[in-house]
């Protein structure tokens, strides 16, 4: 969700600062989202591990959690958080599921 968190979304502080309030996130996973979003020059994911002192996976399950939280509520108050641009990887995962999902219909039925 690094440069990607930024580029996915028009952050704006309000816009931060509803999510922050209505998504419920932990503290490390307000630190992340901060740091990708407004000192997104400044840290990559590798050197917010160790500011944080957590493993690399960690921070990509924050980002990961982040992801799903803005979604969640995006589906919840589509009105109030813009819909987030989704990155080429999972565009393709979802054209993979919907072969699969019409793969699936023709063999059922």
């Amino acid at each position: 969700m690094g440069k990607v968190i930024k580029n996915q979304i028009p952050w704006t502080k309000v816009l931060y600062n509803e999510f922050v309030e209505d998504a419920i996130l932990t503290d490390l996973e307000k630190k992340v989202l901060y740091a990708r979003v407004w000192e997104k020059d400044k840290h990559t994911i590798i050197s917010m591990a160790m500011d944080f002192h957590v493993s690399k996976s960690t921070i990509n399950n924050c980002i990961s959690s982040i992801r799903s939280k803005y979604d969640y509520l995006h589906k919840l108050y589509p009105n109030k958080y813009p819909e987030r641009v989704q990155t080429k990887c999972e565009r393709k995962w979802d054209k993979r599921s919907a072969k699969l999902r019409l793969f699936t219909l023709f063999i059922m039925g």
